[in-house]
């Protein structure tokens, strides 16, 4: 290590997967020591282990409290740009001996413990990352955001996970460009404060973040946004006329407001809203997928987009009440997405498609002219109607040439093997590529020919 040039040790200290392995280094070698002051970079995260250790009455005096360590490691750095402080386990279930016992020793968004160094290393500090321990943060009111308002002026991007926060003395960051709060508990029901302090954000990630009532988005800068909403606001609303990346997960909200008319990328995940109001033309809409128990009337919505190129529909499963599923066809989907280069369909989607192809749905007027990748999830329930459905698509859509086709794991090899033949001795000119999936799994893929099963 003494033989590197300098700037390559400081890079590698500054790219350590846990940055409290710097005060190992220090007492390694003087150079060593001398050059960890100079890193841009810490992350900092505290172990199971380590926890545990520090709670146990046998090595507890033995253990550096984790924030006195972060902060002696924070503050003997002098020249850094991007700091994170996590746990392994932010929602480790901790047990106290003591009932009466009320520690904070990982709630690191305590104003008091960012107090201690985030004033003395805000001038160069472009990136900032807290995450606490859910278990003593959940119920702790936390300013914080306040303290990074007065003291970073010129932070970039900033991300806080597993928190209670105020928004009361948060002042404008208009240099900030990328915000996340992940499992956050936020009073700012409406967001106003947030669109009023963060102007220039470029990337907003809002996820399972509670305490929303009519939440609205309006950053004219906004690019990038990923929002998945836990509780059931009466209404949301997105206006950001420069977005282009949207990633949308809530339940059932009463209505559903949508302004972003340079969208290129939307994910939308929402089960049946009662309404879908102020949703513009998406004239650059590339790619789209949807997860609802009410891609019938979604896909509607969206029938004037004919510059979508990939789709892909997966079927929700219904949350809440009584509620019919009303079918989508297949002659829909063609109808609506003319364009479609991939088509890509969850298990409970072609299922619907299947369904509807079963009533009737097989005029065979047309087919999609685009067509060239067809990837289904199959169930494979019930055979003849899933291989009489699949030749159906194939035999309309005669430009499909690649096949990625997943069948349930839980299907006997011998049915499997069966569906296999039919299709590559049907459809010779497909390039097939077969695998398996199940729920909570990612797909696997066999080999693109003949699976050895």
């Amino acid at each position: 290590m003494d033989d590197l040039p300098q700037p390559v040790v400081i890079e590698i200290l500054s790219r350590l997967n846990d940055s409290t392995d710097l005060a190992r280094c220090r007492i390694v070698s003087k150079t060593l020591q001398s050059l960890s002051y100079e890193v841009r970079s810490l992350n900092l995260i505290c172990s199971i282990d380590r926890y545990l250790k520090s709670r146990a009455p046998e090595t507890k005096t033995l253990i550096t409290p984790f924030k006195t360590l972060a902060k002696n490691l924070i503050l003997h750095s002098t020249i850094l740009e991007s700091v994170s402080i996590s746990l392994e386990d932010p929602f480790l279930d901790v047990f106290y001996e003591d009932e009466d016992e009320d520690p904070d020793d990982l709630n690191f968004t305590s104003v008091d413990f960012v107090s201690e160094w985030l004033p003395k290393i805000s001038g160069r500090l472009r990136s900032l990352s807290i995450s606490d321990l859910w278990i003593q943060s959940c119920w702790r009111r936390s300013e914080v955001l306040g303290i990074i308002s007065d003291n970073c002026d010129g932070l970039l991007s900033l991300e806080v996970k597993n928190a209670w926060l105020s928004v009361d003395s948060l002042k404008p960051m208009p240099m900030l460009t990328s915000l996340t709060l992940d499992f956050i508990r936020l009073d700012d029901e409406e967001l106003n404060k947030l669109n009023d302090c963060f102007p220039s954000l470029q990337v907003l990630n809002l996820i399972g973040v509670g305490g929303l009532r009519e939440p609205k988005i309006h950053l004219l800068k906004l690019k990038t946004c990923q929002w998945t909403i836990s509780n059931v606001p009466e209404s949301l609303y997105i206006h950001a006329p420069n977005l282009l990346e949207l990633k949308l997960k809530c339940v059932k909200p009463e209505a559903l407001f949508l302004r972003a008319p340079l969208l290129s990328t939307f994910d939308l995940s929402i089960e049946k809203p009662n309404d879908i109001m102020g949703v513009e033309r998406f004239l650059h809409l590339k790619f789209l997928r949807i997860e609802s128990s009410y891609l019938h009337g979604l896909i509607k919505l969206f029938s004037e987009c004919r510059t979508v190129e990939k789709l892909a529909l997966e079927a929700a499963p219904i949350q809440f009440g009584p509620f019919v599923r009303e079918p989508v066809s297949f002659e829909e989907l063609m109808t609506a997405f003319p364009d479609l280069g991939t088509l890509v369909l969850g298990p409970r989607a072609w299922c619907e498609l299947e369904k509807c192809f079963g009533r009737g749905d097989s005029s065979g007027r047309f087919g999609l002219k685009k067509l060239k990748n067809l990837i289904a999830h199959f169930l494979l329930v019930e055979f003849e109607v899933t291989w009489t459905f699949l030749s159906f698509v194939l035999d309309q859509c005669t430009t499909i040439s690649d096949a990625k086709i997943l069948i349930h794991g839980d299907v006997i090899d011998d049915i499997r093997y069966r569906f296999i033949s039919k299709c590559m001795g049907k459809y010779p000119t497909v390039r097939w590529r077969w695998g398996l999936w199940r729920d909570g799994f990612k797909d696997a893929y066999f080999c693109d020919e003949q699976p050895n099963l």
